[in-house]
């Protein structure tokens, strides 16, 4: 079934023509990836098919009665809510039956008029069924666990968050709405390697539409079936994931400008014979050898010409390096650090070594950011030593890149800087696609992506031999990544990186640092092997063979009243504690199921078992979520 069609969309900024003649089809199901380079207009056509942005020409259809739901990548909400009430308004119609129910059970207490309450409530009940209101719970649940907004984010004002959790907020807000057309505009911005798989596993299931326009190419190569590229203000389709998309986009390329090829060689050839028989006519005094030369360069003109392939603008440089003795480039020891008396780094000690490459890798808030701005000298451990190996010079890149100077120009800020002339300063900015005005636009008006890319530029005419950089390919679009891994290989110092990039990591990292409650440890090898000792640990089993199954140290918390608070007064983190602990059994249990396969006697036992988690979890988790 078609659930989107547009037909010769056209749409101008200005005398820009942004999208020309864009025509597809989404059929129900389908899970797309829209690639484009920054500025093709990506985030422009969802807001064209969100119905937010008119179009100048063309038609767009949509199926009867189908629900839209777009993720920005600015989110904004109504003013005055905390996130957890953000993310409750997904079930704003059934919250809202939900309290009626409410009132109506007190109501009870009163005979009168019992029967019509008794009515009125059957109606109400009917529609909270329908709407899977009783799954409200644990639909909240597992996007709260998936996105990793625990209690002190969802009881945090909506405007006090920084933009990377309130995206995590609307995402999760536009999960649970489960849209007929979800469109997500930079989803996996902001989330950590947990989360970025959650969220993997979640789409993969959906049982909508998805567009997603991410420069997250292993999140793109696992989620997406189709890619749809916007390319010289059209749409190019290839009906795959994201690695046919490069396979056939290649093959495309080479077959277009073999077929470009032959055209040009055919003109030169029609184009040398015309000429020949106007020299032949001219000094024959022959007017039909003329004439028949006028009807070849007709028809030269009146061909259908293949264009050439688009010269793709690539940034084409790479880092200045210092040779350096010695194996130790970076050594910490019993790093201590907190912030407002929290404890980020306790006593942490790493060394790097010569040509290593590490990749440190951790939860949201583990203190990534915090290790690499001790390491760099922005910010003094409570407690530990840093210090740098002989003859070591490094370049640090911040998460959140910054200027000195924010309302300097482009060129300004790399003259300033580099210690450089106009000319000078006009060709190294032309080599990282700084172009004609953009060189005079404001550094601190760039986009994030921009800012990388100049910090970038001012970062490589620097002698070093270590480079520091948290989270380098934030904001980057896929060409500008690829510039980065190729600058990268070339570079024969030690490097020291965060980053959500699955595929960034996996190319580059030769050792994984882990960071967890402030420790760290250390893994002798690169990602893959790292994610596959991940997933492949041993599963407990549920129970021993031929032995009743014991209770899990969850079920024993929520049955056995001695080690409870008393009932309305347990703290909202012992609720999550416990929740916590009931999901960890219920996945083993599953596993174990699992194994039972039509097996009726031996899964009768976990099935009564697994009921009985359940509903103890939906009871815990309606006093956390809604307390």
């Amino acid at each position: 079934m078609i659930e989107l069609a547009l037909r010769n969309l056209e749409k101008y900024y200005g005398a820009h023509h942004l999208l020309q003649g864009v025509t597809l089809e989404v059929q129900t199901g389908d899970r797309i990836a829209l690639l484009g380079a920054n500025g093709a207009g990506k985030s422009t056509l969802f807001q064209i098919v969100a119905g937010h942005s008119a179009f100048d020409a063309g038609e767009r259809m949509l199926r009867k009665g189908a629900v839209i739901g777009l993720l920005e990548q600015i989110p904004g909400a109504p003013p005055g809510l905390n996130a957890r009430q953000v993310l409750g308004s997904a079930y704003g119609e059934l919250l809202a039956i939900k309290e009626q129910m409410n009132q109506l059970e007190e109501g009870m207490a009163d005979p009168a008029g019992l029967e019509m309450k008794l009515e009125q409530y059957g109606r109400l009940q009917q529609r909270f069924e329908t709407g899977r209101g009783y799954d409200m719970e644990e639909n909240l649940h597992r996007v709260c666990t998936g996105l990793d907004l625990g209690p002190t984010l969802l009881s945090t004002a909506f405007t006090a968050l920084s933009g990377g959790e309130k995206s995590r907020v609307m995402l999760g807000k536009l999960l649970l709405q489960k849209p007929d057309l979800l469109l997500l505009d930079e989803p996996t911005n902001h989330l950590d390697v947990k989360a970025l798989e959650w969220l993997e596993e979640f789409l993969c299931q959906y049982p909508g539409t998805v567009i997603v326009i991410s420069h997250d190419r292993y999140f793109l190569n696992q989620v997406a079936t189709r890619v749809l590229e916007l390319e010289e203000s059209i749409i190019q389709t290839y009906e795959g994931n994201y690695s046919y998309y490069l396979a056939e986009k290649e093959a495309r390329r080479v077959r277009r400008q073999e077929k470009f090829n032959e055209e040009q060689k055919n003109i030169r050839r029609m184009e040398s014979a015309a000429r020949r028989m106007h020299d032949w006519a001219q000094r024959a005094d022959n007017p039909g050898m003329h004439k028949r030369a006028f009807q070849m360069e007709k028809r030269i003109a009146r061909l259908q010409k293949t264009p050439p392939p688009p010269r793709e603008r690539r940034i084409n440089t790479s880092f200045q390096e210092e040779r350096f003795s010695g194996q130790e480039v970076l050594l910490a020891q019993q790093l201590f650090v907190s912030f407002s008396g929290q404890p980020v780094l306790c006593g942490l000690s790493c060394t790097l070594h010569k040509r290593e490459r590490v990749a440190l890798l951790g939860a949201n808030g583990a203190g990534k950011s915090t290790l690499m701005k001790t390491l760099a000298g922005e910010i003094q451990p409570d407690q530990g030593v840093c210090r740098l190996g002989p003859s070591i010079r490094f370049a640090y890149l911040p998460q959140t890149v910054t200027f000195e100077c924010p309302a300097a120009s482009v060129l300004d800020t790399v003259r300033q800087e580099l210690e450089m002339g106009e000319t000078e300063a006009r060709s190294l900015l032309a080599r990282y696609l700084f172009h004609g005005e953009a060189v005079h636009r404001s550094s601190g008006n760039l986009s994030g992506g921009e800012k990388s890319r100049l910090r970038l530029c001012l970062l490589m005419q620097r002698d070093m031999n270590l480079l520091l950089l948290d989270e380098p390919t934030n904001h980057l679009d896929i060409p500008s990544r690829e510039w980065l891994e190729e600058s990268l290989s070339q570079f024969s110092g030690a490097i020291l990186f965060v980053s959500h990039d699955r595929y960034f990591i996996s190319r580059f990292a030769t050792k994984i640092w882990e960071l967890n409650k402030g420790k760290l440890t250390e893994h002798v090898y690169g990602y893959d092997e790292y994610r596959l000792k991940q997933h492949s640990a041993p599963v407990p089993p549920v129970f021993p063979a031929a032995v009743p199954p014991p209770s899990s140290p969850a079920h024993e918390r929520a049955s056995n009243k001695k080690h409870n608070p008393p009932e309305g007064r347990i703290p909202g983190a012992a609720i999550e504690e416990a929740i916590l602990e009931l999901e960890t059994a219920l996945a083993v249990l599953e596993k174990q199921m699992a194994l039972c396969g039509s097996d009726f006697a031996a899964l009768h036992p976990l099935l009564q078992q697994k009921e009985e988690w359940e509903q103890q979890r939906e009871a815990l988790y309606q006093r956390w979520i809604f307390k």
